[in-house]
C-alpha cells in the first residue's frame, strides 16, 4: 500500500511541480488529526521519502516528517497558507531559515528548537498574535521543533 501510495504521490508531485511552482510559495502537510502544517520555502522543494519520512528539501533547509502522522501534502500559495492559519487557528505555518519563524499558533503556548542531542537551542512562547521566532544563532546541523501540536525535525547546512 505504502509503495502505491509513494508512486501515485511522486507522479502527482512531478505533475504538479511542473504546472504550479511557479506559484507555489509553501508545501502543505496535512496530518490524520485534520490540522495542516505550512512549510515555507523560498526554493523550489524536493519531496523524497526514506524510509518512513516524507523529506522535503529546499536549498539548505531539510525538513523529515514521520510518514505515519502524514495524511495529505500538496503545493499550496502563500495566501492559501497563510489565510488558513489566521482563519481557524488548527493551522501552522513555518519559515525555516537563519531563525524559525510560526504563525498560527496558539497564543501563549510554548516552541521549542532542540539540537539533535537534546540540547535546547531556543525557546519561545507565541505572542497574541500566534506568531513566535526562534534564532537559531548561526547554527547549522539537525534541529528539533516542537509546538502544542506539531513536532518535525529539520537540518541546516
Amino acid at each position: 500500500m505504502k509503495s502505491i501510495f509513494r508512486a501515485i504521490a511522486l507522479t502527482l508531485l512531478t505533475t504538479a511541480a511542473s504546472v504550479s511552482a511557479l506559484a507555489a510559495d509553501y508545501v502543505k502537510v496535512s496530518g490524520k488529526d485534520g490540522k495542516a502544517t505550512y512549510f515555507a520555502l523560498s526554493a523550489q522543494p524536493k519531496v523524497t521519502f526514506e524510509g518512513s519520512e516524507l523529506v522535503l528539501t529546499a536549498g539548505q533547509e531539510t525538513v523529515n516528517y514521520p510518514l505515519t502522522d502524514v495524511l495529505t501534502f500538496e503545493f499550496a500559495d502563500e495566501t492559501a497558507g497563510i489565510g488558513s492559519a489566521s482563519a481557524n487557528g488548527g493551522n501552522v505555518v513555518f519559515r525555516l531559515g537563519s531563525s524559525v519563524r510560526g504563525e498560527g499558533l496558539q497564543p501563549g503556548s510554548r516552541v521549542v528548537v532542540y539540537g539533535v542531542n537534546g540540547q535546547t537551542i531556543g525557546a519561545a512562547v507565541a505572542d497574541a498574535n500566534g506568531s513566535v521566532e526562534i534564532s537559531l544563532s548561526g547554527q547549522t546541523g539537525v534541529f528539533i521543533v516542537k509546538s502544542l501540536t506539531k513536532t518535525f525535525k529539520f537540518i541546516r547546512k
